[in-house]
């Protein structure tokens, strides 16, 4: 099973999260929606979601963590004893994100809020240090990256993962058909 974890100011029913599932199929790929600018809330909300959502299932789970769903699934993997894929992953949102402090629309639930500085600077609660080794993980990132430097996650993986390195591109990562393979591959690998 894949659990597709969104970015900031996105949702479940993203473009991205339907083509994982077509590109994915027959494999289960679920896309809760939860307030990503939110971190507390976000990581309560998602241990949650996937406790309920995996016992039905019983297999092999694989987190795909875009952007700022990439910096849940780095928290979350290790002690969910789960895979993930890192896709163009916010690496310290809690600098990255001071930008966009003030009032914020979520581009696909449409809801407003106001972000703000003490909220950034809680993603730091969670930030992870190092690479976990023991975690199975591909990175997949676009060198045309408009929002994050790619070399950054590139440097900070490339001892522990499988980094893809793919030219052009954007921030939405506009290789997810050339990458459906490898995903499928760690899925089936992964041996959790």
């Amino acid at each position: 099973m894949f659990i597709y974890l969104h970015g900031f100011n996105s949702g479940g029913n993203s473009t991205k999260a339907a083509v994982l599932r077509e590109l994915l199929d027959p494999i289960p790929v679920l896309a809760p929606t939860y307030p990503a600018h939110r971190a507390s809330v976000a990581i309560r909300f998602l241990r949650d979601y996937i406790a309920d959502n995996r016992r039905p299932h019983n297999s092999r789970l694989v987190l795909i963590g875009s952007s700022l769903g990439g910096y849940y699934a780095r928290y979350l993997a290790r002690p969910l004893g789960a895979a993930m894929v890192l896709i163009n992953p916010a690496m310290t949102p809690e600098t990255d994100l001071l930008v966009r402090v003030g009032r914020n629309r979520n581009l696909a639930t449409g809801e407003k809020y106001t972000l703000s500085a003490a909220d950034v600077r809680a993603f730091g609660s969670f930030q992870l240090d190092q690479c976990d080794p023991t975690v199975p993980t591909l990175v997949l990132l676009d060198e045309g990256d408009e929002l994050l430097d790619y070399r950054v996650a590139s440097s900070f993986f490339s001892d522990c993962a499988r980094v893809i390195v793919y030219p052009g591109g954007s921030h939405r990562f506009d290789h997810l058909p050339q990458a459906a393979g490898e995903i499928r591959q760690l899925h089936e690998s992964s041996g959790i």
